[in-house]
C-alpha cells in the first residue's frame, strides 16, 4: 500500500501538465522508488515505523523530477499560455517535428 500512496505523492507536482500516459509511468516509477528507499532506510539503521520518510520525501522528490520530465505543450499551453517550457523526456521526443 505504500507502493501506492508514494505513486500519488509522485503525481501530484504534475498532475496538472503531464499527459494520462506519463502520469502512469509516474506512478509506476514512484512505486520502486519507494522500495528502494524502504530498504536504503531499513539499511542505514534509520527508524521510521509507517515509512513515511520514503512515501512523502523521496516520492515527492521523484515528482518533482518526473515534472520536469513528462511537461506536455498542450497542457502548458492550455493552462498557462505558453509552451516555452516542456518536460525534458517530451522535448526530445518531439524535437524534429513542428509540435514544438
Amino acid at each position: 500500500m505504500n507502493g501506492c500512496l508514494t505513486g500519488l505523492v509522485g503525481i501530484t507536482a504534475g498532475c496538472a501538465t503531464v499527459e494520462p500516459w506519463a502520469a502512469f509511468v509516474i506512478g509506476i516509477l514512484a512505486g520502486w522508488i519507494y522500495l528502494a528507499a524502504s530498504a536504503l532506510m531499513l539499511r542505514l539503521k534509520i527508524d521510521d515505523a509507517v515509512d513515511a520518510v520514503p512515501v512523502h520525501m523521496f516520492g515527492g522528490m521523484w515528482g518533482v523530477i518526473a515534472t520536469g520530465l513528462f511537461t506536455s505543450p498542450g497542457r502548458l499551453q492550455t493552462l498557462f499560455g505558453t509552451t516555452a517550457n516542456v518536460g525534458w523526456y517530451v522535448f526530445h521526443a518531439l524535437s524534429g517535428t513542428d509540435k514544438i
